[in-house]
């Protein structure tokens, strides 16, 4: 057995994909199959138990994780000293999941930091709404409300808060709602209420029991340009809202809405190194700016 094939196996555990794990460990995916076979051949049974939509760690695959990960800090240890550092430098791929709002205004900024600090870091960015669940192949998943499941641990990033919002040429057109009822022959903007994967963010029927969305979109960004091209008014993050001088609050008062941003690293055993770095940028960056959530 090589000591570097079990290095293989993890980040074949981290992401979940064969040719993704070739092309952070910057081999081919033949050499990389190759690779696991040998160490299968070496252990006597499969690792991976590999389809078409992906691969898992068998029982005995995992059971190697922690002789794999030993694997990973002795090489982490060597090179920082062969390399002069000071052993801070990080190295390596980190990608992050957030809602497509927040992977703009928030992950973004926080993670261009993260690149700028430790230039041999690659970050890939994926704007999902989604409920937090592990095994995604990401390092740190950022999500709407609570996790899927209560043994998902996850840190509070910020409260934020939606209302609703219209461009001032849309409401001189068709009038200025003064209480709830007058929404009713107003376009209501907001996401396809069937393509909601978020509990906390179906918020529809919850405050407007006798309406429903006329103009919906998956796309936050495309349900502020629906609303400043005059569309209707639109339920919207007010963080994303306040950004758009064309767009004005709409019942303010009445109408406000406050759900919270959480964050997730993937279990330990999955664990990058940047990955607890960019959930640290990742919070510095919200709490610098937590007015504009609030």
């Amino acid at each position: 057995m090589r000591a570097d094939d079990l290095v293989v196996l993890l980040e074949v555990a981290r992401s979940g994909s064969l040719n993704t794990a070739a092309r952070v460990l910057g081999l081919t995916h033949s050499t990389l199959s190759r690779r696991l076979d040998v160490l299968e051949v070496a252990v006597g049974a499969p690792v991976v138990s590999r389809s078409t939509t992906g691969c898992q760690l068998t029982d005995l695959g995992r059971s190697l994780l922690p002789a794999a990960e030993a694997v990973e800090r002795a090489v982490a240890t060597a090179r920082h000293p062969a390399a002069g550092g000071d052993g801070q430098e990080l190295t390596g791929l980190v990608r992050v999941s957030a809602p497509e709002a927040f992977s703009a205004c928030f992950a973004a900024p926080a993670l261009a930091r993260l690149r700028a600090q430790h230039p041999r870091v690659t970050v890939e960015l994926t704007a999902t709404t989604r409920p937090i669940v592990h095994g995604s192949g990401v390092d740190v998943e950022v999500g709407v409300g609570d996790a899927l499941s209560p043994r998902v641990r996850t840190v509070d990033l910020a409260t934020y808060s939606l209302g609703l919002f219209a461009s001032s040429e849309y409401l001189d057109r068709a009038g200025r709602p003064h209480q709830l009822a007058d929404l009713e022959r107003h376009a209501l903007i907001y996401y396809v209420e069937g393509a909601l994967r978020v509990s906390d963010l179906q918020l529809v029927d919850r405050l407007f029991a006798t309406h429903a969305v006329e103009l919906g979109s998956t796309s936050v960004f495309a349900q502020v340009e629906a609303a400043r091209a005059g569309g209707g008014i639109a339920l919207l993050p007010t963080f994303l809202a306040r950004r758009s001088s064309s767009l004005e609050p709409v019942l303010a008062r009445r109408v406000r809405v406050e759900l919270k941003f959480v964050a997730a690293l993937a279990p330990a055993s999955f664990r990058r190194a940047p990955a607890v770095a960019a959930l640290a940028e990742i919070r510095t960056e919200v709490q610098r700016r937590a007015t504009e959530l609030a």
